[in-house]
């Protein structure tokens, strides 16, 4: 039997172990080179594209949300005037439409539609907090995310397509 005894001296024998990805990595062609340009500049492109939708995203959201909260004011506010028996003016070029701006109720969402409508409107809850901005803002960021894959994709194959048909 072999008996193994670590000493002082054994010890600085040691090498360090170089795994096999340490070794130099062969130098890589011009159209290898080229191709991992463009996918640096597609990730760039990418990301840009990204963040810009993801803005867009943010104020169509915040824009839905307080359109229908401004909607559901004025709605309220024609229940009131209804409620109180007040006199509704109709629109001067169209007597069959009521208009809800010269009625005291200021507003542009409900323009031309009939009094029931906006009772019923007036009748429902009050929009929740982001009830209404959940929806864009998930559609916004799908879109926005595919859009990214896209440009980096298109930048990808534009550098491999420039490159040769090289490997990656």
């Amino acid at each position: 039997m072999h008996s193994l005894t670590l000493t002082d001296d054994s010890m600085t024998e040691l090498r360090p172990y170089n795994h096999p990805s340490s070794l130099p990595a062969a130098p890589l062609t011009a159209g290898a080179r080229f191709i991992r340009g463009f996918k640096r500049v597609g990730i760039v492109a990418a990301t840009l594209v990204i963040l810009a939708g993801i803005a867009i995203t943010v104020l169509i959201a915040f824009e839905q949300q307080q359109r229908e909260e401004r909607r559901f004011e004025q709605a309220t506010c024609v229940a009131r005037l209804v409620r109180d028996k007040r006199f509704l003016k109709m629109k001067s070029y169209d007597q069959t439409k009521i208009d809800y701006d010269e009625s005291g109720c200021p507003g542009y969402s409900f323009y031309g539609e009939p009094l029931e409508t906006v009772l019923a409107f007036a009748r429902s809850s009050p929009p929740a907090p982001l009830e209404y901005a959940i929806q864009p803002f998930f559609i916004g960021l799908a879109i926005s995310l595919l859009s990214g894959a896209a440009s980096f994709c298109c930048f990808w194959l534009i550098g491999w397509l420039c490159a040769g048909f090289t490997r990656d």
